[in-house]
């Protein structure tokens, strides 16, 4: 079907590409699904350029940015035979998973579109949208410090709030904070939004 290409990994995949192409009309968001180049075989010149352009061993083959069912979005790991995920693709499947990816290994093409018609089947995870409105930062930091310094860091924060002095800069609205113009609701923000991480 792909030349004189062996079926393996690389045949499996096109596979999927071509179910993808096929069946965007039932799934208009499979245009978005992509291929990370980041596996093959390269020489030590090629290798060095792809490195420094930010090309990352262990970065799951194919991906699809679309938020669905509570997940960001969907990436696959594609294996053929009795290969299994390296260890960088392990940490990069775990790191993903921490951040509301869904991750998935296939051992075929058929398992791969079958995950992709699943997950798109599913329910749309809404998320806000930056072309339709301003993307606000969020009003979560953590402070990591030693134990005994965390009443005075919070002292000194409050303080500082209660002067006008928002440590989480000048770009919240007041949609965002409230009464602003309240100094004590300025306080409490820092209070519940800031946590403390204490070190030995």
């Amino acid at each position: 079907m792909y030349g004189n290409l062996k079926r393996g990994e690389d045949t499996e995949q096109m596979g999927v590409i071509d179910w993808a192409n096929w069946n965007t009309g039932r799934f208009p968001e499979l245009k978005l699904l992509f291929h990370i180049p980041n596996g093959g075989k390269r020489d030590v010149k090629e290798a060095a350029r792809f490195k420094a352009m930010g090309v990352k061993a262990g970065v799951p083959d194919l991906c699809l940015p679309v938020p669905m069912n509570g997940f960001a979005g969907l990436y696959i790991e594609m294996k053929y035979g009795k290969n299994k995920p390296t260890d960088h693709q392990k940490e990069w499947i775990k790191d993903l998973k921490e951040q509301g990816y869904k991750v998935t290994v296939c051992y075929s093409g058929v398992e791969a579109t079958q995950e992709l018609e699943s997950y798109l089947q599913g329910v749309r995870t809404i998320l806000s949208n930056p072309a339709s409105e301003p993307c606000r930062p969020q009003k979560r930091m953590e402070i990591y410090c030693s134990g005994e310094d965390v009443d005075t860091l919070k002292s000194v924060l409050t303080e500082a709030a209660m002067r006008g002095e928002c440590i989480f800069g000048g770009d919240f609205t007041p949609e965002d904070c409230g009464d602003r113009e309240n100094s004590e609701s300025c306080a409490a923000c820092v209070l519940k939004n800031v946590s403390f991480a204490e070190y030995d």
